[in-house]
């Protein structure tokens, strides 16, 4: 009986140590994304010219500027409303640029401008070759 109450304490101690380990990783990882994601906010800054998307860890999307950061959060104003929303590091999942309805139009009229002029230089260059 001795034997197997000796053994069964063991085994305890074992599963203790295991779990108090990974709980350690657990909170250390956690940790280091909530820095990466800090460090990613204060390199875009605070300015109502530089949008963002942020995705929370339940779920929630966000939209709007940063104006203000903080130790542990930041502030993440509405581009519409101007509602302010503080956000804590260590809840936010990602954060992505937003780009305002004139840049995506901007982006796509440049894209399609190259196109054309590939095309009509590549038509330019056959046309000369076959003459």
């Amino acid at each position: 009986m001795k034997n197997y109450l000796s053994l069964l304490i063991i085994g305890l101690l074992f599963l203790g140590a295991n779990t108090t380990i990974i709980f350690a990783q657990t909170i250390t990882k956690d940790a280091s994304k909530a820095e990466k994601i800090k460090a990613e906010i204060l390199k875009r800054g605070t300015s109502d010219k530089k949008r963002v998307k942020v995705k929370m860890l339940d779920g929630k999307r966000f939209k709007g500027y940063i104006s203000e950061t903080g130790v542990d959060s930041f502030t993440l104003k509405d581009s519409k409303t101007k509602q302010p929303t503080t956000i804590a590091y260590r809840d936010v999942e990602e954060v992505s640029s937003d780009w305002s309805k004139g840049s995506k139009i901007g982006l796509i009229v440049g894209i399609g401008a190259a196109a054309t002029l590939t095309i009509l230089y590549i038509a330019f260059q056959n046309a000369i070759r076959n003459n």
